[in-house]
């Protein structure tokens, strides 16, 4: 089958991805099963909702804090305990742990790196000041976010993120207000990995293209961004188009530039 290019990130090349999400939905059902395939998009979809209160909020930006080097998906192993330790995300409560109550946090059940639980003390005094200037940090957040530009990526916010926050470097506070529902601050590797490999999206683009490509396609749709963003990403991780490729074993290999350049 001969490839018709189109150019990375038109309107045709939305066109072309709406029309293959039901192939990348059918081969995630396949691999997974449907029922458990759905219930992995809820959930991404739940975790990137806009937080309803500040703790949902901090508990999210602990998440990314406890992620780091290891993944969101050990983290999400672990969510549970991680609640009970940080007192159900309660930053008022957090940000008086002292030694002792890091030392209990450190024996339970949970994710055991001091550093970063230093940094989620730490982060909740922080919270504790800011939020006292608009009654909840999200107030704060609403504030800057009124005046950024959403295209762009939300850089005046990812700024605001990484000057307030303990261990939140450039990527880390992307990914925080990613999960606070700002969805075009960070893209999902494996969504971009797959986006790439079949032409749909310039290799190298923003984080920001990437997801306004991806919304997009969800306007295109119908559907949600974010669950158009989780199966993407399931396909690149329970499906062929992993880092390291199947791609004799793909359902889009007919219609993907980089799998017929790899089966030549």
């Amino acid at each position: 089958m001969t490839i018709r290019p189109v150019k990375p990130g038109s309107a045709a090349a939305v066109r072309r991805a709406a029309a293959t999400l039901k192939s990348i939905e059918d081969a995630v059902n396949a691999r997974l099963g449907a029922d458990e395939a759905a219930r992995r998009i809820r959930r991404y979809v739940g975790d990137h909702d806009a937080p309803a209160d500040d703790g949902v909020a901090f508990g999210r930006l602990c998440a990314v804090i406890f992620a780091q080097g290891l993944g969101f998906q050990a983290v999400e192993s672990k969510s549970d305990a991680l609640r009970e330790a940080f007192a159900g995300y309660d930053a008022a409560l957090v940000a008086h742990f002292d030694d002792g109550d890091i030392a209990r946090v450190m024996a339970a059940p949970i994710i055991r790196n001091e550093s970063k639980v230093r940094a989620c003390v730490e982060n909740a005094s922080r919270w504790i000041a800011i939020a006292a200037e608009h009654g909840t940090l999200l107030g704060s957040v609403a504030v800057v976010a009124a005046d950024d530009d959403a295209v762009a990526g939300w850089p005046a916010l990812a700024e605001r993120m990484r000057s307030s926050f303990a261990r939140i470097g450039e990527a880390a506070a992307r990914q925080a207000l990613k999960r606070w529902g700002f969805f075009t601050a960070f893209a999902h590797p494996g969504s971009r990995r797959v986006l790439e490999r079949l032409g749909m999206i310039a290799e190298g683009a923003s984080d920001s293209d990437v997801q306004c490509f991806v919304g997009a396609i969800a306007r295109s749709a119908g559907r949600d961004p974010y669950e158009i963003e989780a199966c993407l990403a399931l396909f690149a991780s329970h499906g062929p188009c992993r880092p390291l490729p199947k791609c004799a074993t793909c359902e889009l290999a007919d219609r993907c530039p980089y799998g017929q350049a790899n089966a030549a």
